[in-house]
């Protein structure tokens, strides 16, 4: 059975398919919360950048590369943290936008 379909069949329990329930990985999430904590987040880095934050990646072009091997090294950092890999996308970008502004 695909995760998703066992997921609501036997883990989402009462909540509501457009709800994010508690179990770790919930598809809903990015239904859920994830577009607007993205653009939470980018719009607190703009300020952040704006006010010259002392951030590794300076430049657009720095910062854009380091999000892409971010993003191509995140499997890697959710394991060294502990954490299964989230199930949303959003989450992901989410947290690559906050670590670009650091990773090397």
């Amino acid at each position: 059975m695909h995760y998703v379909c066992f997921h609501y069949e036997f883990e989402h329990d009462a909540f509501d398919v457009d709800e994010e329930c508690s179990a770790g990985g919930c598809p809903s999430a990015t239904i859920a919360t994830g577009r607007g904590i993205v653009i939470g987040t980018a719009r607190a880095l703009a300020i952040e950048s704006a006010s010259d934050a002392p951030w590794a990646n300076p430049t657009v072009h720095e910062y854009l590369e380091a999000f892409a091997r971010w993003l191509e090294d995140s499997d890697g950092y959710y394991i060294n943290q502990g954490r299964v890999p989230p199930g949303s996308g959003w989450e992901v970008v989410n947290d690559g936008l906050r670590a670009a502004t650091t990773y090397e």
